[in-house]
């Protein structure tokens, strides 16, 4: 037991330090020894393990609670095309997402080229695809999201996107992050 700052006892555990290093400049100003023992305050002790970690912006379904995170509103997203796609995304507007998209435009989906008309249609529109915002790098071009529609629920997705000069976006690519 050590007296506490208010007075009163508090208990502190000691760990005695086995390590031949040198002890470094601050310890060494702080006047402690080579080999003394080392003082951990009462928070530092040993706990259960905690169980592990989910990624960023994941919480474990057992607590009723998919994902969090802050999102980045839409209409603050840099690039102009990519903003547009996912306002259309969000609206559901599939005239609006065909706009922004070039002629013969391209798509991938976990690495795996997909027919764009085939994908858009269930992973977007027939299924209420909508995508929050993480955040976003490469000048707007590359977004981590989450992403929800009715076939797969909620997940956590990365996006990238070649655009033009025309200011359209001529290829994109999805997958779980």
């Amino acid at each position: 037991m050590t007296p506490g700052t208010d007075g009163e006892e508090t208990e502190i555990e000691t760990e005695t330090e086995t390590e031949t290093e040198t002890e470094t400049e601050t310890e060494k100003d702080r006047g402690r020894k080579e080999g003394a023992p080392r003082a951990f305050p009462p928070s530092h002790r040993s706990h259960p393990p905690a169980p592990p970690e989910a990624p960023f912006g994941w919480r474990s379904p057992e607590r009723g609670v998919s994902l969090t995170a802050m999102t980045i509103q839409t209409a603050r997203l840099s690039d102009p095309a990519v903003r547009a796609f996912v306002t259309a995304v969000n609206a559901h507007d599939r005239e609006a997402f065909l706009k922004v998209l070039a002629p013969g435009a391209t798509m991938a989906d976990d690495g795996s080229d997909r027919d764009l008309d085939e994908w858009i249609d269930r992973e977007i529109f027939a299924s209420h695809g909508h995508m929050e915002v993480d955040n976003e790098s490469q000048g707007g071009r590359a977004l981590l999201a989450r992403y929800s529609n009715d076939t797969w629920g909620e997940m956590r997705t990365r996006w990238t996107f070649t655009v033009e000069g025309d200011g359209r976006i001529s290829r994109f690519e999805t997958g779980q992050a």
